[in-house]
């Protein structure tokens, strides 16, 4: 489910049933490519991508306003959007009001994308914990944490990625995967 393979069951219907192709472009494409992409009818948003499809960012409008054509999408664009898995499914979604996701593996890759109405009559369990809520709050505690480890001071990008890669070691994946993880990212830059 995770990858969006085709999956059976009775909890259904999932978001990875239902997925539409978001307008993407490449990290290293400029503010002035994604105002192109942005022209075609019925484009609200462009979703940025580095290898591999790893989604890195978004951008609309709003956020290429005061930027020029020339400006590197990296500086402009909204980091990091809220994601969602393909296992979420549609009622859950609804329950949380609804709206457009990107829909990603859980390793960041770009599956799609999937809008759902919201429910205004479902009961919202607010314990509960989306897939959403939950990378929100850890993308809150690694900034929290950069923030702790270098304080006022900008880190230069060997820092960052030393220190990003012992976390994600820390968190469990291998020294390798780290990174292949980061050398992923990087490739978009």
């Amino acid at each position: 489910m995770a990858y969006g393979l085709p999956v059976e069951g009775r909890d259904g219907p999932f978001l990875g049933a239902q997925l539409t192709e978001p307008v993407t472009c490449d990290v290293s494409l400029t503010a002035g490519d994604a105002r192109r992409l942005l022209d075609r009818p019925g484009t609200d948003s462009v979703v940025v991508v580095a290898g591999g499809g790893m989604v890195v960012g978004e951008v609309d409008a709003g956020t290429l306003e005061g930027h020029a054509d020339a400006a590197r999408l990296l500086d402009v664009m909204d980091p990091v959007p809220t994601t969602v898995r393909p296992s979420v499914t549609v009622a859950a979604l609804a329950e949380g009001g609804g709206g457009r996701r990107l829909v990603t593996t859980s390793d960041g890759r770009l599956l799609g994308e999937a809008t759902v109405e919201g429910d205004e009559r479902a009961g919202h369990d607010h314990g509960a914990e989306t897939d959403t809520e939950a990378f929100e709050e850890e993308l809150g505690r690694v900034m929290a944490a950069v923030e702790e480890r270098f304080g006022d001071r900008e880190p230069t990008e060997a820092e960052l990625r030393s220190f990003l890669r012992d976390r994600l070691v820390s968190e469990g994946r291998t020294p390798d995967d780290a990174d292949r993880f980061l050398d992923e990212l990087d490739a978009g830059d």
